[in-house]
């Protein structure tokens, strides 16, 4: 007869994820053991010798609180924040591993009988374990994995055609791969959103280009002050662009969707985007790319070596401008393997090779549910979990790591994940509290994170910043704007991204050292300060559009419809948008942006002055000329290229600039790679 072995918490899987919940146990004092084969991704990708890539999420975003407090420990002011390289992040996991070998039973778990008190772990070597709480974080099957371990993408691949007919983050690598050794990449999609990862700042505060990486930009709490304005500056104009794409075509010609129709994602997917109660509606992908302007920025004096290390060019719509990748509409393109053909209409190419993918689907081993009837099979669906942790069909089994970020990383996540099943493990009171209403927590959020359609496969994928939110709050871990007092803390309240060390600062889950991580990451981005004057810009530009409109001598009956649809239709997120950011360090572009910034944020009280001084039509008179002036301006700093768009800035990757610095990359990728 096999022998049961008893544990109080059994981690199935786990890995790195489950670090910080096991931080935890330990300290409350709770027993635990992982079942694990210890065979994570990142260990295959060593032994394949395929950790040569940066992540596409940042340090901040990517590293547990506790052991970023020790990075700034032990680097000092040298600390900052980035893209860490796959080896330096797989560095992080070993140390974990190791420190806590003892505690980790090498084995795979075949299946798990859930009862309303304990639960019966089978390994497939016919072990087994009773356990009173299950931890299950056995992370995703893919395709795309296989691919990324098995594929030894190199100079032979020259001149090839190569298919792909998966769209993201890890078949963006490959393309990066096939571009800078001269294939030519044939994507079937059904379009995606780009995400520029890394942007450079330039203002008067800095001597030279500031590196932020795009988590850092995201300020989620300034949704409070007004879901509306953030909505308009997080988007920039460019997922506007993407629901309105008609009105894209005639404002905003120059944006990769209007350039290239095939990379915009049908309207059924993408009009949602702003349709939840939420800022941003859970369920989208997004890629997230090294933009080739801000790469040549960070790396062009240490080309070799960042080659060397794992940040390439992986900049699809600058390959989309060039010619290097090729675009098929995946709903009406039909690809013949034997012959290693594509065909669209009356479009047809041939092709080496081709790469599939698939949707990522959760590993997670049978769980069967025993009650008063016969045991009934569980099956993991996003909505139906509270948080992406807790099943109410479930008792004492709780998931980690199968809710993804789509900007952001995923440890962001994980971490305030462990941090819930922590408590639901260690506080039987609260446990008790979040089961008995939980279908109605599941429907409460549900109805402010999802617009009104159909479930869908990528339902699992949020934005991380309100996602850490509202678990920070069940928690009751997260700070209150009262807490935050002064310009500094109101700063720090509304412009600090939700990443998780946030809220670790104090209370229940306090990390000693978080609050030295706090002020050294608001020093590192000038507290703020230009992120703040971002963010302002969008409300007093809609502001002095409409103004404009209802100042008109027009009456009320079309001032009101013109006033909605001017706010329906992304006229200012597209203009804000246009603006964006200064291209390089210069006065004269210094100036230039002021003498549009400037006369808008003052615009409210002088137009308040000549109303008073002068009545409503030499009110409308200087706002329509203000108007007018900031339009032609914006224009005008384009043409000149002064101004680079937030996302997918087209013009810049059409430069002869970047054409040169990429023939340059290319020549070096290949010594360095094929040496």
């Amino acid at each position: 007869m096999t022998e049961t072995r008893e544990i109080d918490v059994l981690i199935v899987g786990g890995g790195f994820s489950t670090m910080p919940l096991i931080r935890e146990l330990d300290a409350s004092g709770i027993g635990w053991l992982m079942v694990s084969p210890m065979t994570p991704i990142w260990q295959q990708l060593e032994a394949a010798d395929a950790l040569d890539f940066d992540l596409v999420s940042s340090l901040q975003s990517s590293v547990y609180s506790f052991e970023l407090v020790d990075m700034l420990r032990e680097q000092g002011e040298d600390f900052t924040d980035g893209f860490p390289t796959a080896r330096e992040f797989y560095a992080i996991h070993k140390k974990y591993a190791s420190r806590y070998a003892d505690h980790i039973h090498n084995g795979r778990v075949d299946n798990i009988d859930n009862h309303s008190d304990h639960s019966i772990v089978r390994l497939e070597s016919g072990e087994q374990f009773r356990a009173k709480h299950v931890v299950v974080a056995t992370a995703f099957r893919r395709k795309m994995n296989a691919n990324l371990k098995q594929l030894t993408i190199d100079e032979s691949f020259a001149g090839k055609s190569v298919a792909i007919t998966s769209t993201g983050d890890s078949s963006n690598l490959l393309i990066a791969k096939l571009v800078a050794y001269g294939a030519k990449v044939h994507l079937v999609t059904n379009g995606f959103i780009m995400l520029d990862k890394m942007f450079a700042t330039f203002s008067p505060f800095d001597d030279g280009p500031r590196f932020v990486p795009l988590d850092q930009l995201e300020c989620h709490n300034f949704a409070e002050a007004s879901k509306w304005s953030y909505r308009a500056f997080i988007d920039g104009g460019y997922i506007h662009g993407l629901i309105h794409h008609g009105f894209a075509k005639l404002f905003d010609r120059n944006s990769l969707g209007v350039r290239h129709p095939k990379s915009v994602r049908p309207h059924k997917d993408i009009r949602s985007f702003f349709k939840a109660k939420a800022p941003v509606e859970n369920g989208h992908i997004a890629i997230k790319y090294w933009p080739i302007d801000v790469y040549k920025l960070y790396c062009e004096e240490t080309l070799e070596q960042k080659i060397s290390a794992g940040y390439l060019i992986n900049d699809l719509p600058f390959f989309l401008e060039h010619g290097h990748v090729k675009l098929w509409d995946k709903s009406v393109a039909t690809i013949d393997h034997d012959a290693k053909l594509i065909s669209e209409g009356t479009e047809s190419a041939t092709f080496d090779m081709i790469i599939d993918g698939d949707q990522e689907v959760p590993a997670i081993p049978d769980i069967r549910v025993h009650g008063d009837g016969e045991p009934a099979a569980f099956s993991y669906k996003t909505r139906e979990q509270f948080l992406g942790v807790v099943s109410p069909r479930l008792d004492n089994i709780f998931t980690i790591g199968f809710t993804r970020p789509f900007t952001g990383g995923l440890n962001n996540i994980s971490e305030m994940q462990c941090l819930l099943v922590h408590r639901m493990i260690a506080e039987p009171e609260f446990r008790d509290s979040i089961n008995a209403n939980i279908d109605q927590r599941i429907s409460d959020y549900n109805a402010t994170y999802y617009a009104n359609r159909p479930a869908k496969k990528t339902d699992h994928l949020v934005w991380y910043g309100t996602y850490t939110d509202e678990v920070a709050k069940l928690l009751g871990i997260r700070p209150k704007r009262s807490d935050t007092p002064g310009i500094k803390g109101l700063m720090k309240y509304y412009m600090f991204p939700n990443n998780v060390f946030r809220f670790r600062e104090t209370g229940r889950y306090a990390v000693e050292g978080v609050g030295e991580l706090l002020t050294h990451t608001a020093k590192q981005y000038h507290d703020y300060k230009v992120l703040a004057l971002l963010v302002i810009r969008y409300p007093f530009f809609e502001l002095l559009a409409l103004a404009t409109i209802l100042l008109a001598p027009m009456p009320w009956w079309v001032k009101i419809p013109a006033a909605i649809i001017h706010n329906r239709l992304p006229f200012t997120s597209t203009l804000v948008g246009k603006f964006g950011l200064p291209t390089r360090e210069s006065k004269e572009i210094f100036n230039y942006r002021k003498a549009i910034s400037f006369p808008v944020l003052a615009y409210p009280l002088v137009a308040a002055i000549v109303w008073a001084a002068a009545g409503m039509n030499a009110a409308f008179a200087f706002s329509s000329g203000l108007l007018t002036y900031v339009y032609a301006m914006i224009h005008l700093g384009t043409a000149k290229g002064w101004n680079r768009k937030f996302f997918c800035d087209m013009k810049s990757k059409r430069s002869p600039e970047m054409v040169g610095f990429f023939e340059r990359y290319r020549e070096v990728f290949g010594r360095v790679r094929g040496g």
